[in-house]
């Protein structure tokens, strides 16, 4: 099942890959930058009888980005195709699913000056119908988004930053029709290879009829600083402040009591087209009630997030 999705992925960039290269017949200073990358998630919590994890995740993704310095547009296109296991430590067994994502953005700069830059995006995304053996089947969904971004720049140190998602959901398998999702805060540049980030950010779902499911906010911080030019390093860390789950009767149904997550991610500048990247991060956080499939343990509800990634970028 991973050499399926691998070659999936592989011919998804084949085939976007031309129409691509199209656009840069004439030499219009049109470039492409390729980024593939594999990412693991693992959950733990309790055991299963035979003492092996409960939740996985291995997804392998492949992103084209089209960029010219000269446009006010670009676009970018993301395949995903991601196997969600339970029990067999990243290995298919008979509880193994499998699920894919095709996204597309396409996003107009409006606003550029050496003050304030203000752009809007737009995206569509198609994820494939999956669900666990023995389960019913659930058909795929799409999903539309709108995202307005920018920077005011108080003057050569100080900057405000923000960006702000409504999304719809069309025939999506949880109960959300409706989200709007942003992060907004304030940036220190102490120099060209430092610079500071503190921001706030807030996640809101509902159903069809604006009924609130879901909320979520965070404190998040940012440190990316520069090594000899060619070395890129962004440590981070997000606290949660609030992240409650209600039913479709508006009864509060899960509610975290504390987590955070601290995270790292390295890029290296090999050469003037290629970079070399990854990331980890580590979320350890205890919930109100126990949550489904065993991925929280003990009286306080623990569970623990390890996320890994590396990749490959490439300009061409």
């Amino acid at each position: 099942m991973k050499m399926k999705y691998i070659i999936n992925l592989i011919y998804s960039i084949i085939i976007i890959f031309p129409a691509i290269c199209f656009s840069e017949r004439n030499n219009d200073f049109w470039r492409i930058t390729t980024n593939v990358y594999m990412e693991i998630e693992e959950y733990q919590g309790q055991r299963d009888a035979y003492k092996n994890k409960v939740y996985d995740k291995l997804s392998t993704v492949g992103k084209l980005a089209l960029t010219n310095p000269e446009s006010l547009w670009r676009f970018n296109l993301e395949h995903r195709e991601s196997l969600r296991n339970h029990g067999r430590n990243f290995g298919t067994s008979r509880d193994s699913y499998l699920r894919s994502r095709t996204q597309l953005d396409i996003t107009k700069q409006f606003i550029k000056t050496p003050k304030t830059d203000l752009e809007i995006g737009a995206r569509y995304r198609k994820e494939s119908n999956d669900s666990p053996p023995e389960t019913k089947v659930r058909s795929s969904s799409s999903l539309y988004a709108l995202t307005p971004a920018g920077n005011y720049h108080f003057n050569d140190q100080w900057s405000f930053n923000f960006w702000l998602s409504y999304y719809y959901y069309s025939n999506y398998f949880n109960n959300n029709s409706h989200e709007a999702e942003t992060e907004f805060g304030a940036t220190y540049q102490h120099s060209d290879n430092l610079k500071a980030k503190l921001t706030f950010y807030y996640d809101k779902a509902w159903d069809k009829n604006f009924s609130t499911r879901f909320l979520q906010s965070q404190i998040r911080a940012y440190l990316p600083f520069t090594l000899k030019s060619n070395w890129h390093i962004t440590p981070y860390i997000r606290y949660a402040i609030q992240e409650d789950t209600y039913d479709k009767h508006f009864y509060l149904v899960q509610k975290i009591n504390n987590g955070f997550r601290l995270g790292t991610n390295i890029e290296y500048q090999a050469t003037p087209s290629l970079t070399l990247w990854g990331g980890v991060a580590y979320e350890p956080s205890t919930w109100k009630n126990p949550k489904e499939n065993g991925a929280t343990s003990g009286n306080s509800n623990k569970q623990t997030l390890y996320i890994g990634k590396i990749g490959v970028k490439y300009l061409w």
